[in-house]
């Protein structure tokens, strides 16, 4: 006997919660999980035991893609696939359409997903805080068990070890603070202290990582929240105390933090004391300088529609055969300027135009946590390509639709998308 509507709407709710959680440590852990949860939400959204396509899904999609979160996340696919006549290399243009299809796919599945009770919204939200945590903890400990060797590396130009990539394990520790806030608004699992006390942990657990685009995605976003929550209330004392604080930070976080303080002096040495004919662009802030600089001549000779974002990558490995030769070519550390080279004054407009739809979405529904969030991962995208790799651009994707897409039972005021059997 098939099960009714109750049950199938029941388990499709949690099985949604369970993979918002699941897909974060992908985002932590191995991309092969990541890649499943991500399958079972589009699954989740457009799929039904019963009916083949969910009805839920059917009801809502028009409404919701014309939201300006999904608006803004649709457009940047739409970017990639407007370049398709350009392509000469194939196989890196299916590699970008691969790596980027949660913008595509997650917007329109999206629909599909159940809307969650405050409650069960707070959970999610604690869920992910706490396996950032948990995590950061770890790290923490391993830091501290093998101090004076880290802090050598640091001081090389290395890095704090984490889980894979340091740049956005940072990224997802600067998230996790709002995420941490989020759970505080909500009082997830009837807690509030607690979740203050996890975001106080990764806010300042961010300090000891030393990883300056984190950092500075992170104090960028303190900021938007406590100015935003501050108007919320009509604090401004409050406001002007985040401000205040945000600047001593930085110095005390200097003063006493070894791993902060080395970063610091590296990057000194690295700009402004290092012999750049010994650079090897290796991820030094010389070689980022470097990719954005060549990033940028692309653009000017190529100003209206870009090389393609599909041969971006070979026409940067032949500009830096020619600056570097003996370097590995790299592509703009930088979103912005990548749209550009690769799509030209189209790509860099239209590129524009998706961020501003993405806060537009948070700023209409006057959110601080989803602003935060927005701020975070805008400033990471002036200083990497956060949407050219599958964590990044999956976190992006995934963690702006969960924060700042209302279904559109929220906006058309009252559920009258329940299906029937």
């Amino acid at each position: 006997m098939p099960p009714d509507r109750h049950v199938i709407e029941l388990y499709r709710c949690r099985l949604y919660q369970a993979l918002l959680v699941f897909a974060v440590a992908g985002m932590l852990f191995s991309p092969p999980a990541l890649s499943v949860s991500l399958i079972g939400l589009v699954g989740v959204g457009l799929l039904d035991p019963r009916l083949i396509i969910n009805p839920r899904w059917r009801e809502r999609i028009g409404r919701t893609i014309r939201q300006p979160v999904a608006l803004g996340l649709l457009l940047l696919y739409l970017l990639l696939l407007a370049g398709c006549w350009q392509t000469l290399d194939w196989p890196y243009y299916l590699e970008r359409l691969r790596v980027k299809l949660p913008l595509l796919a997650l917007p329109i599945a999206w629909a599909g997903l159940p809307k969650l009770t405050k409650t069960e919204e707070g959970r999610v939200w604690g869920g992910i805080t706490l396996l950032l945590t948990l995590t950061l903890l770890g790290v923490l400990t391993n830091y501290a068990l093998h101090f004076s060797e880290v802090n050598e590396a640091v001081r090389r130009g290395g890095s704090v070890p984490v889980p894979r990539n340091h740049v956005r394990f940072s990224l997802l520790i600067a998230v996790g603070v709002f995420a941490a806030l989020r759970a505080v608004e909500l009082r997830a699992w009837q807690q509030r202290r607690a979740w203050w006390v996890a975001a106080a942990i990764l806010f300042v657990g961010l300090h000891l990582l030393a990883v300056r685009s984190g950092l500075v995605g992170a104090y960028a976003g303190v900021a938007v929240y406590g100015i935003l929550l501050a108007a919320r209330l009509r604090r401004w004392g409050l406001a002007v105390g985040v401000i205040i604080g945000l600047g001593l930070l930085p110095v005390l976080g200097y003063l006493s933090v070894p791993s902060l303080r080395a970063k610091v002096q590296y990057m000194r040495y690295e700009l402004l004391h290092r012999d750049r004919a010994l650079d090897r662009n290796d991820y030094s802030d010389d070689g980022r300088l470097t990719s954005i600089r060549l990033g940028w001549q692309v653009y000017d000779d190529n100003p209206w529609v870009g090389v393609g974002p599909g041969n971006l990558r070979a026409e940067m490995d032949r500009r830096y055969a020619e600056a570097r030769p003996g370097a590995e070519g790299k592509r703009p550390h930088n979103q912005f300027v990548s749209a550009l080279a690769g799509s030209g004054m189209l790509g860099g407009v239209m590129t524009l135009a998706a961020f501003y739809l993405l806060w537009l979405g948070g700023w209409r529904m006057r959110s601080p946590a989803y602003l935060a969030i927005w701020s975070v991962f805008f400033l990471s995208c002036l200083v990497e390509n956060t949407l050219e790799n599958t964590v990044g651009v999956s976190a992006f994707s995934l963690l702006l639709l969960f924060s700042g897409l209302r279904t559109p039972s929220d906006t058309e005021g009252g559920d009258d998308l329940t299906p029937s059997p």
